[in-house]
């Protein structure tokens, strides 16, 4: 059986993932709400946590990642 999804982390780096979804006292929309997604970063999230919480800015836009 696997983990429970924390859904203020990052499925691919397991940082926090500053997401204001996950804040209550959040005044205004996600950072992801307006930003672009590297459609490669969204492919590389393991299909059992995908829509289960917010990537981090940095693994939303980092191709580099991949590559690491």
């Amino acid at each position: 059986m696997s983990e429970p999804v924390e859904p203020s982390r990052c499925p691919l780096c397991g940082q926090p993932n500053q997401c204001a979804e996950c804040d209550p006292g959040a005044q205004q929309p996600c950072w992801c709400m307006s930003a672009t997604i590297d459609q490669d970063a969204l492919e590389r999230i393991p299909p059992a946590l995908r829509n289960q919480a917010c990537l981090c800015p940095r693994c939303a836009r980092s191709e580099d990642l991949a590559k690491a």
